[in-house]
């Protein structure tokens, strides 16, 4: 059973795993329609942006050749390192919604990747002891009064038990599973049709890999969008500012204190130029290097560093940034750049905020996806709060010509960049929960780590 836990406000969707010796294995014909339907599933798989149907097609597929009852199918998310739920058959709506909030982290899933459990090649039979059904895991089964009946026939298949055939990419990483939780004939499958299935699973590791690769090369153009739209917009406004001032100040020469002041103006305008271009530098570095030189860092110190930088730079603004730490320490693998985490994020809490004294609340929790454990930043500002349409998008990945939210250019686009280098989380919800108006919460998770 995996589950995402948190305190101070850290949370996120509840996940689990379900946890389950080897069956006899028994010997059958393939199905007749096999070859047709793995046809019509290969056909199907050309459309690789549409992942999820495929995947939806291969559930339904499974199923209706095989007589199986209760499918789901999970997939790597490479940017959190956890899976995802992102198929379901045999499972009314409101099941289904439940069981898609679900998520993996390969630690858990590994534990059933046991020996005593494998009947084939990346195919695993787990079958826990009646009674050991985990809390959060309800909504997988159809029957829970069955759970605690005991085995009478080992060829027939117990509420508690699940097939799990793992998808693996060409390096031999799993990017996937497919969860069998019940039989329509409740049987347990012979070999010739785990040999079958595992066909099929083959094919949802291709497609899953296919849609991947065609991702990664959207992502790539949007990227190099959305960097043409920055040097497009914010580096052409910087030298429209420049421009405009210099010929300002030849042409007025009234008062040497006028002409300083466009000189200046035009000064500062220069090097948000050269920060721009150092900004675009930076985050292209990260998303194609990672982070380098780990090592383990104390929140708290950063926090307090990206604090004093913030309101170094703004003494002539009135602002208040309450820093909750408790009395110990908070150690997450880092480098040089976590103050930039915070520095960007703190920037637009106040930059976005209309009140005249802005107010800015940052405290630290524990937030667990099992086994792994994270600490988890807290930032809430009372700003002008960003819409559930851009939450997903706020982070710089591909706004195209957005500028209008907050966090619009480069700021946020690095902490995102930083925060998955360093095999983190990061997100924004509303401090009032159900009204972005009045304000957000920026939550970054860090692995949590010794200070050794």
């Amino acid at each position: 059973m995996l589950s995402i836990s948190s305190t101070q406000g850290c949370s996120m969707q509840n996940s689990s795993a379900k946890g389950k010796s080897r069956p006899p294995l028994r010997h059958s014909s393939t199905p007749p329609r096999f070859s047709g339907e793995m046809l019509g599933v290969l056909s199907y798989m050309m459309t690789v942006e549409n992942v999820d149907g495929v995947l939806q097609k291969i559930a339904e597929t499974v199923s209706e050749l095989f007589s199986m009852r209760l499918i789901v199918i999970g997939v790597l998310d490479e940017n959190f390192h956890i899976f995802r739920v992102r198929a379901t058959h045999g499972y009314d709506p409101d099941r289904s919604k439940k069981i898609k909030k679900f998520t993996y982290t390969l630690e858990r899933l590994s534990k059933d990747f046991n020996a005593k459990y494998k009947i084939a090649e990346d195919v695993y039979f787990i079958r826990p002891a009646p009674g050991d059904i985990i809390k959060g895991e309800e909504p997988f089964y159809l029957d829970l009064s069955k759970a605690n009946v005991p085995r009478t026939d080992p060829t027939i298949w117990h509420e508690l038990d699940y097939l799990r055939f793992v998808f693996n990419n060409r390096e031999g990483k799993p990017i996937g599973f497919l969860e069998i939780n019940d039989s329509n004939t409740d049987k347990i499958p012979d070999s010739d049709t785990i040999e079958a299935m595992q066909i099929f699973s083959q094919l949802a590791a291709v497609a899953i890999e296919n849609a991947t690769m065609y991702q990664k090369q959207v992502e790539i153009a949007k990227r190099s969008r959305f960097l043409s739209d920055i040097v497009a917009h914010d580096i052409n406004n910087y030298n429209q500012a420049i421009t405009s001032y210099l010929q300002l100040a030849l042409a007025d020469r009234s008062t040497k204190e006028r002409v300083s002041t466009y000189l200046e103006r035009a000064s500062t305008a220069a090097w948000g130029v050269s920060e721009t271009i150092q900004r675009a530098n930076k985050l292209l570095k990260i998303e194609e290097d990672g982070a380098e030189n780990l090592g383990p860092m104390d929140l708290g110190e950063v926090l307090r560093e990206s604090i004093d930088e913030v309101t170094r730079d703004r003494e002539t603004r009135e602002m208040k940034i309450d820093l909750k730490l408790g009395n110990r320490r908070y150690f997450v693998m880092g480098n040089e750049l976590a103050d930039e985490i915070f520095v960007n994020i703190l920037v637009n809490a106040i930059e976005y905020d209309p009140h005249d004294k802005p107010v800015v609340e940052i405290s630290i929790g524990e937030f667990t996806v099992e086994p792994r454990k994270y600490w988890c930043v807290s930032v809430a500002d009372n700003g002008i709060g960003i819409p559930d349409s851009k939450k997903n998008v706020v982070f710089g990945r591909f706004r195209g010509g957005e500028v209008d939210a907050p966090g619009s250019g480069l700021g946020l686009s690095t902490v995102r960049a930083i925060v998955e280098a360093y095999h983190g989380m990061v997100w924004v919800e509303d401090r009032v929960p159900g009204d972005h108006s009045k304000g957000s919460v920026f939550r970054v998770a860090l692995p949590m780590t010794d200070s050794k």
